[in-house]
C-alpha cells in the first residue's frame, strides 16, 4: 500500500502529465496577487503614518506598523514564488530598514541578487552600489 503510494507520487513528480509552464502558472498568478496586496498595504501604511504625524495628539499609536507588516508578508509570499519586483522590494526593505524590517545587508544582498538574476535592472544597479551604501551608513 505504501509502496504504491510512493510509486504514484514519484511517478507524478518525475513524469508530470502537463507542461511545466502550466504547473507554474498558478504560482505566478498567486505571486502577482500577493504583490498587489503588498502594494495596497504599503500605500495604506504611508497614508496612516502621514495621518498619525499630522494628528499625534488624537491617535494613541501609529497604525502604519500593522500595514507595513502586512505589506512585508505579502511581498515575502510573492518573492518566495519568484516575483522579481517583490524580491526587489524586500531587498530595499532590508537595505534601508523599511516595511518594519531591521537593516540587514546580508539579506538585502540575497534578495537583490534574486531579483537581478531575473533581469530586474534597478536591482542590478542597487547591487552595484550596495557596498557604497554599507560604507556610508
Amino acid at each position: 500500500m505504501i509502496k504504491q503510494a510512493i510509486k504514484k507520487i514519484s511517478s507524478a513528480l518525475l513524469h508530470p502529465p502537463v507542461s511545466p509552464d502550466k504547473i507554474y502558472q498558478p504560482h505566478i498568478q498567486e505571486a502577482n496577487q500577493d504583490y498587489i496586496q503588498g502594494q495596497y498595504f504599503e500605500g495604506l501604511g504611508v497614508k496612516h503614518h502621514q495621518e498619525f504625524i499630522s494628528q499625534t495628539s488624537n491617535t494613541p499609536a501609529d497604525p502604519s506598523f500593522t500595514d507595513f507588516r502586512n505589506a512585508m508578508w505579502n511581498f515575502l509570499s510573492a518573492a518566495l514564488r519568484g516575483h522579481k519586483e517583490a524580491q526587489y522590494k524586500l531587498g530595499l526593505g532590508y537595505l534601508n530598514g523599511e516595511l518594519g524590517l531591521e537593516r540587514n545587508f546580508t539579506l538585502a544582498e540575497q534578495w537583490l541578487k534574486k531579483a537581478a538574476a531575473q533581469g530586474h535592472t534597478q536591482a542590478n544597479y542597487t547591487l552595484s552600489h550596495l557596498h557604497d551604501d554599507i560604507a556610508l551608513s
